[in-house]
């Protein structure tokens, strides 16, 4: 266990694309739930529609990213990805993904405000 918890303080170069990864993750999925709560809005991704609105969508879009974002830290500080340009362009443009979902959320969840608000 203690080995465990000293590879999850390893810090890599790679860890803060992880980090921000995850939160993003866990936010698309809070909003996503908010939005969905409205009735005004369906789930666009046909796979998740279902399971979004019951237990299984906290496993699938919170600890099952946790689960795998963890090994790829442990990963990660056992020996650095064989291509790491690749690696970081890849961990980039999922983030860049991430952040233009949430980006999106955020003006849905302004333009329902404003719309309940009647302003």
């Amino acid at each position: 266990m203690n080995k465990i918890i000293a590879m999850l303080r390893t810090k890599t170069e790679y860890d803060k694309y992880l980090i921000w990864l995850y939160l993003l993750n866990v936010s698309d999925y809070l909003f996503t739930l908010i939005l969905l709560a409205s009735g005004l809005f369906v789930e666009a991704n046909p796979l998740m529609a279902v399971p979004i609105q019951n237990a299984y969508g906290f496993g699938l879009k919170c600890m099952i990213p946790l689960i795998l974002l963890t090994y790829l830290h442990i990963r990660f500080g056992a020996s650095p990805p064989r291509h790491p340009k690749m690696t970081r362009l890849m961990l980039g443009g999922i983030l860049v993904y991430y952040v233009i979902i949430n980006a999106f959320h955020i003006l849905w969840l302004c333009l329902l405000m404003t719309h309940h608000l009647g302003v």
